[in-house]
């Protein structure tokens, strides 16, 4: 519709992103030059579709105004900038417009605005400064386009008060009538990851990409489960390094976990749900191939490792891989009467 000016709207948001220095916008979206075009869309819906969808993207089971989904992805070289997703509810702007005293066509051009404001890191909810950098910089759009409109950020919910009352006399939340989705919210709950070669690079240390990748995926409420064959100290202390260990990390001796090729499960705080080990003969005839042939080997048992050999190979596996330092037994038979072994590394001199 060309009386929804959609693309002239957003050239002129993202001219404003180049012209002024907001203090509060996330800036993940910056050098918006680099790119050849730039997509939006824009879906107009019935309160019925609206309110699923924010039932299923934000738990929040009512219709809303409008919803905003960032498909943006930091660091992804493509020649297009996805923005993402814009749904308004027809129906309830209609009743918005005639409550403000404009036109729908007013009111729905308003929300598209505030969609693509929403959109490029503006969020007039964290302070009392971003509702002003967002309503200065929605200004700028509406004047330019020469919309009529009242301003979003003053006829925002007054956020002071916990409760509002709808036309039904039922008293909700205010924040679910007028919140947006700026960002995308996963439909699955849990990742399962590997470390070795997963999370890990080649010096056993969680990559500065990586980590911010599993924090951004827990801010969205996706809950991360190490899959390892690491013990779980060593995934503790992996994780540590980057802040993400302990009980508001992702690992933790009271959090879930699959660890030593799965012979070893936790479940919901940190309780062991399943363990097997190794037939012990198995063990014994691994310990009688190393000592004769002089090849250090490791037993694994739970958050301990054995060996029958000090070795700097065998050092390496806690000063480099974070392992627990192997404890030096002197026989074949102390090690299999001592531990309950689930995993042999061998490691090659």
């Amino acid at each position: 519709n060309h009386e929804l000016n959609v693309p002239m709207a957003m050239k002129i948001a993202l001219d404003g992103l180049l012209e002024y220095n907001y203090k509060t916008r996330d800036t993940s979206i910056s050098d918006v030059g680099k790119y050849d075009k730039v997509e939006v869309s824009v879906l107009l819906c019935n309160n019925n579709f609206i309110q699923n969808l924010n039932k299923e993207w934000r738990g929040e089971d009512c219709a809303t105004d409008m919803l905003s989904v960032s498909q943006f992805i930091p660091d992804l070289d493509v020649p297009t900038l996805m923005l993402g997703d814009i749904v308004i509810s027809v129906e309830t702007a209609a009743r918005q417009a005639e409550a403000k005293g404009h036109t729908l066509l007013d009111e729905l051009r308003t929300l598209v605005v505030r969609g693509l404001l929403h959109l490029l890191g503006f969020d007039r909810q964290i302070s009392d400064e971003a509702a002003m950098e967002m309503e200065k910089e929605e200004l700028l759009i509406l004047k330019s386009l020469r919309w009529k409109g009242k301003g979003l950020a003053k006829n925002a919910p007054d956020l002071s008060k916990p409760h509002t009352e709808t036309l039904d006399g039922q008293v909700t939340n205010s924040l679910k009538r007028a919140g947006s989705l700026r960002f995308y919210r996963p439909k699955f709950k849990y990742i399962f990851c590997d470390m070795d070669g997963t999370l890990l690079n080649s010096k056993s240390q969680v990559t500065a990409r990586n980590a911010e990748a599993l924090k951004e995926a827990r801010s969205r409420g996706v809950n991360i489960v190490i899959a390892t064959g690491k013990t779980r100290p060593a995934a503790i202390d992996a994780l540590n390094m980057v802040d993400l260990s302990g009980r508001n990390g992702i690992v933790s001796e009271s959090s879930p976990g699959i660890f030593l090729q799965g012979l070893l499960v936790y479940g919901l705080e940190g309780r062991e749900i399943y363990r097997n080990t190794l037939n012990q003969e198995v063990c014994r005839e691994a310990f009688s191939y190393s000592l004769e042939h002089k090849v250090p080997l490791v037993a694994f048992s739970q958050d301990r490792c054995f060996s029958m050999f000090e070795h700097p190979l065998v050092d390496s596996l806690h000063d480099v891989y974070h392992e627990p330092k192997a404890e030096i037994v002197s026989s074949i038979d102390q090690l299999l009467g001592t531990a309950e072994i689930q995993k042999l590394v061998f490691i090659g001199t």
